[in-house]
């Protein structure tokens, strides 16, 4: 039984304060993570010594009269919020079985199973040869360190089903094409991170798609606990005995809105493919990196500490295999046409027109069915080819990838704990009122700040969407901002912080699977990811004032 939502004021932002500041400091997102969903559980108890179990003579026991922290009167400390705090602990089991990915079987089909299939899928395609076809066809047409660069940038676009698989695969086996060139490993490992979590933030059938809709639906049913949702949008959700459900299937709408405004994860792909054209030049650490690698000095510097993962030699192809590309393209467009289908095949029509108005009907995407449904041709199209010799060597092969994505899947079920976490705690009510007389126009630039500066801290786009999602749909509505906008500052300030942070996962595997020095990779991308953000953050802020609270790209 989820817990009952508080007003705890300052306390709520505990929480987001210590996943954030121990990624940092350990620099492990997993971490911060857990110590913040702990943190909640012992303010929860602190707050409400009863619901936890304190016995009510020992609550009226009065300690300190008065407690402040940084200037604020917080009020008597009792007895009963010593112990509350410590008897807190016991709801923290209940804080991540009640939180988004676990409270309902849509979550559980559409992002944890729709993760381990498309992880399960990638490990066959490892296993058969699908990647190296692909990568073997870009190959064919490379003879110049400059259409290596084009050729790494492409095969990170073309495998962008997840961001993880991409950065294990595009790294590991281009590496022997750009050493062959002269091209750094700074430079591979900033194009096998440019293209990861940028590139699958814009698909909806990667394992983005399903886990960003469970984000918005946080939002918006705090945003309907509070209040501030629009009549317009009440088929959103429904209210019972329970309280507010939010109707997810209804939220794809919105998710394709916020595609449109994803400023940064284009404007980051966009620079990558100037740079990788060689429109734009190398800079700063990059071009010292280069002018190296292209002199005959090596592809790293001589104090270089490179990192490679041990894990990729698990990542083999069988050597009876074939290399085709088609071993690649037949399941993705076998997951991509399953996804539509069951997107658009809603037993109504898929456009009406009426008054001169436009409605277009979106059902679920289903993910966990379409990923599933690929996965299992995969397997039976590898073994009718022989590229797989076995059941029991396919078997194998799924388990790699599902173990490669099971970190993914770990941070994903923190990240929704830590979302139920501040949620329960209020955060919402508490940060919206902030706001309040913030003009509508300033609203999405100073979202995806924040959401930068946060995910740049803890390293981690899911656990940042966990904490700013239920704080921004609010404040969208309340203070009349453009909702898409807003929710596409969400989605660009947390990819930045993927992106470019040194402790994101991504990019401690981009650097690892390329061979690159850790901190030269962080520093030789640092000055292509702040411009970026640069460019995205002058475009929230001129459509903020330029487009009216009503406009959308798709109707809802």
């Amino acid at each position: 039984m989820a817990l009952e939502s508080i007003t705890a004021g300052p306390w709520s932002l505990v929480p987001a304060l210590f996943a954030i500041s121990l990624a940092w400091y350990t620099k492990d997102a997993l971490v911060g993570l857990f110590v913040g969903v702990a943190s909640a559980a012992v303010v929860y108890g602190a707050l409400q010594p009863t619901v936890v179990g304190v016995p009510g003579t020992v609550v009226a026991t009065q300690l300190v009269p008065v407690v402040r922290v940084l200037g604020v009167e917080l009020g008597p400390v009792n007895a009963g919020n010593a112990l509350g705090a410590l008897f807190g602990l016991k709801v923290l089991p209940t804080l991540v079985a009640t939180s988004p990915l676990f409270s309902s079987a849509w979550y559980v089909e559409n992002v944890l199973v729709a993760i381990f299939a498309i992880g399960g899928m990638m490990g066959l395609m490892i296993r058969a040869g699908a990647i190296q076809g692909v990568l073997d066809a870009l190959a064919s047409r490379v003879d110049s360190a400059a259409d290596a660069e084009k050729a790494t940038f492409l095969a990170g676009i073309l495998i962008h089903i997840d961001d993880y698989f991409n950065c294990l695969v595009v790294g590991s086996m281009m590496r022997p094409l750009t050493d062959k060139y002269q091209v750094s490993r700074a430079k591979l490992a900033y194009y096998v991170d440019s293209a990861g979590s940028p590139a699958a933030r814009l698909a909806f059938y990667s394992t983005w798609g399903a886990a960003l809709i469970s984000f918005i639906a946080a939002g918006v049913k705090q945003a309907a606990q509070q209040g501030q949702l629009p009549d317009a949008l009440s088929s959103y959700v429904t209210r019972s005995g329970d309280g507010v459900q939010v109707v997810t299937d209804a939220l794809w709408p919105l998710f394709f809105n916020s595609i449109a405004f994803g400023f940064y994860s284009w404007t980051a792909l966009l620079v990558a493919a100037l740079v990788a054209w060689q429109v734009l030049p190398n800079a700063f650490g990059m071009k010292t990196e280069e002018e190296r690698a292209r002199a005959g000095d090596g592809v790293v510097g001589p104090d270089a500490d490179p990192m490679i993962s041990e894990e990729m030699e698990e990542y083999a192809m069988y050597e009876g295999a074939t290399p085709r590309w088609t071993n690649f393209a037949i399941p993705l467009a076998v997951m991509v046409l399953v996804a539509l289908g069951a997107m658009f095949w809603t037993g109504r029509a898929l456009i009406e027109t009426a008054a001169g108005t436009f409605a277009l009907h979106i059902g679920g995407v289903q993910l966990g069915l379409a990923a599933t449904t690929a996965m299992v041709v995969a397997f039976v199209l590898y073994r009718v080819r022989g590229d797989i010799p076995s059941n029991d060597d396919g078997t194998d092969a799924l388990l790699t990838g599902f173990k490669g994505i099971f970190l993914a899947a770990v941070i994903l079920m923190l990240a929704s704990s830590i979302q139920n976490s501040v949620t329960v705690l209020g955060i919402s009510s508490f940060v919206t009122d902030w706001f309040a007389g913030i003009p509508p126009a300033f609203i999405p630039v100073l979202v995806f700040l924040a959401t930068s500066f946060i995910s740049f801290s803890d390293g981690s786009s899911w656990s940042t969407y966990g904490i700013m999602f239920p704080i921004a749909i609010p404040v969208a509505f309340a203070t009349g901002a453009n909702l898409p906008l807003v929710l596409g500052a969400v989605f660009s300030g947390g990819i930045f912080g993927d992106h470019s942070s040194p402790i994101s996962d991504t990019t401690v595997l981009a650097s690892s699977t390329s061979g690159s020095d850790h901190l030269v990779h962080v520093r030789t991308q640092i000055p292509y990811a702040i411009a970026s953000a640069t460019v995205a953050a002058v475009l929230f802020l001129i459509l903020g004032v330029l487009l009216p609270e009503g406009f959308r790209v798709i109707p809802y």
